[in-house]
């Protein structure tokens, strides 16, 4: 007998998932490149493969997607020191090494909770759906009744809800009020989602935990910008045996009818940032063959090069600190939103996607900082490998 092939989890239907993944066609792509660079397409395959084969490990869809093929684009820069997606993981991997801190920065309950252990502002937590509990809190919804009472309270609003466990902002939704006349939610955007749909999702989806917290309301200077949803800046900071550094910072700025301001969400707009001062310097939506240069937000109209973050020193000063917190995971993304009562740290990431701080500043990691940051993790990895078996010898 055949066994029968279980049936695939029906998607979500009032939230998103799975990021869209668009794979330019290999020979389209190499057309349009060689048009667009004023090469031969030979002469755009030996460019690729110089890449490709170079220390960064750049794929064909890395080399799209950063638009390598674009030399004004990446104009005074050595473009061998740009790292594609496999070399962004395989780095983190080998700086971060201390492995066993990983679940800790996964898992937005147990992060939050450690960082604001350490006086750290984070978001607070309204409610947990975690159906596996069977004793509870006030704030802990075990089943689909206690979900469906806790939204159903109209001081509970607005409201941000996220997987416990997941990342760029995938599962996530910001709620404005509920509607129970009409069966619907109405999101922060002025869309509205059914009640009963959202309830199947979250119940059927996320057995391991969805958070809400209250919705923060961004800084006003950033809301003339950019609305009334919080967008954040993108921080990666280093810390090796002296002090913490920042070593990269852009601003993902949200745009359209999206209330996370992740930047593969189309719309969404990827700020180059002046560390010192804060200042947009450039900015940029869309990836490879549909980038464009915005010098407005398409909503608001407010003008962007020249912007600044607000609180930008509090800003800085809170990724800097959390740093020092997390000093067993040298490298991190901190993703800061400037909130109306300061900067709230919304997330840590220890494997961040380095795109977000290449692409908008169209330069690479692969530069003589960060190269000798990377030997010292090296050998800091292999000395904590040693200890470690020592110790396991002696058990």
């Amino acid at each position: 007998m055949h066994a029968l092939a279980a049936k695939p989890k029906p998607e979500p239907a009032t939230l998103v998932a799975a990021a869209p993944h668009h794979a330019a066609a290999p020979l389209a792509a190499l057309r349009d490149m060689a048009a667009q660079a004023g090469l031969s397409p030979i002469q755009t395959v030996r460019d690729f493969a110089n890449l490709a084969l170079g220390p960064g490990k750049v794929s064909f869809e890395d080399y799209v997607r950063l638009r390598l093929f674009d030399s004004e684009y990446w104009a005074g820069c050595d473009r061998r020191s740009v790292i594609g997606q496999r070399c962004n993981r395989d780095l983190l991997v080998e700086v971060n090494y201390r492995h066993d801190w990983y679940g800790l920065v996964d898992d937005k309950i147990a992060s939050a909770a450690y960082l604001s252990a350490y006086g750290l502002p984070t978001a607070p937590i309204a409610a947990v759906f975690a159906p596996r509990l069977k004793i509870g809190a006030a704030h802990i919804l075990r089943n689909r009744e206690e979900l469906e009472g806790f939204l159903l309270r109209d001081d509970v609003y607005p409201l941000f809800g996220k997987p416990a466990e997941g990342f760029q902002s995938l599962g996530s939704i910001a709620l404005r009020r509920v509607h129970p006349a009409r069966g619907e939610l109405e999101t922060i955007g002025g869309a509205c989602v059914l009640f009963a749909d959202f309830l199947d999702d979250v119940v059927s989806h996320y057995q391991g935990g969805y958070l809400f917290e209250p919705f923060l309301a961004p800084h006003p200077d950033a809301a003339r910008l950019h609305g009334e949803r919080l967008g954040t800046t993108r921080i990666v900071t280093l810390c090796d045996a002296e002090q913490p550094r920042i070593f990269r910072a852009s601003w993902k700025i949200p745009s359209g009818q999206n209330t996370a301001d992740n930047f593969w969400r189309s719309g969404n707009l990827l700020a180059k940032l002046d560390v010192e001062t804060g200042a947009i310097e450039k900015t940029v939506s869309g990836t490879g063959f549909e980038t464009k240069f915005e010098t407005h937000h398409p909503d608001t109209g407010a003008p962007l090069i020249g912007a600044r973050v607000p609180r930008w020193a509090e800003v800085k000063a809170l990724a800097l600190e959390g740093a020092r917190v997390m000093c067993h995971v040298p490298m991190l993304g901190w993703d800061i939103g400037a909130a109306a009562d300061g900067p709230v740290i919304v997330e840590m990431n220890e494997t961040p996607d380095l795109f977000l701080n290449q692409f908008p500043d169209a330069r690479g990691i692969l530069e003589p900082d960060f190269l000798a940051f990377l030997a010292e993790q090296r050998r800091a990895g292999k000395a904590y490998e040693t200890r470690v078996k020592r110790q396991l010898a002696k058990l």
